[in-house]
């Protein structure tokens, strides 16, 4: 290693260190020798990767938070017991589906007695 008169910052490689040095630059573009603002644009890459990130997640937490909140109040809407629209025509809970229709027809039937 030998040390130039003109910088003390520059140090010179010997050809087959420097052929190494050239490799590792052409294998890494992004990297930009080292320079002061490395650090900070290294930061900005991150942040700018976890502010894309941090957005989605927070559309499927929102997603997710209106999914669970439409699933309960249909859970609830089913839940509760239907109101009856006639009073007069009691609906038990135990009633069957053929006996709620026996009901509900015996309304649309013509009295033939009468005729």
């Amino acid at each position: 290693m030998r040390m130039n008169k003109e910088s003390a910052d520059e140090v010179q490689f010997g050809p087959e260190l420097e052929g190494v040095f050239r490799a590792y630059r052409e294998a890494l573009p992004d990297f930009d020798n080292a320079s002061p603002d490395f650090m900070p644009k290294l930061w900005q890459r991150i942040e700018s990767q976890q502010k894309i990130t941090y957005s989605f997640w927070r559309l499927g937490s929102g997603l997710l938070t209106g999914s669970v909140a439409l699933s309960l109040a249909l859970a609830f809407t089913l839940w509760t017991p239907p109101q009856n629209p006639r009073p007069e025509k009691q609906i038990n809970a135990n009633s069957t589906y053929v006996e709620v229709l026996a009901d509900d027809s015996s309304d649309d039937t013509p009295d033939t007695a009468n005729i």
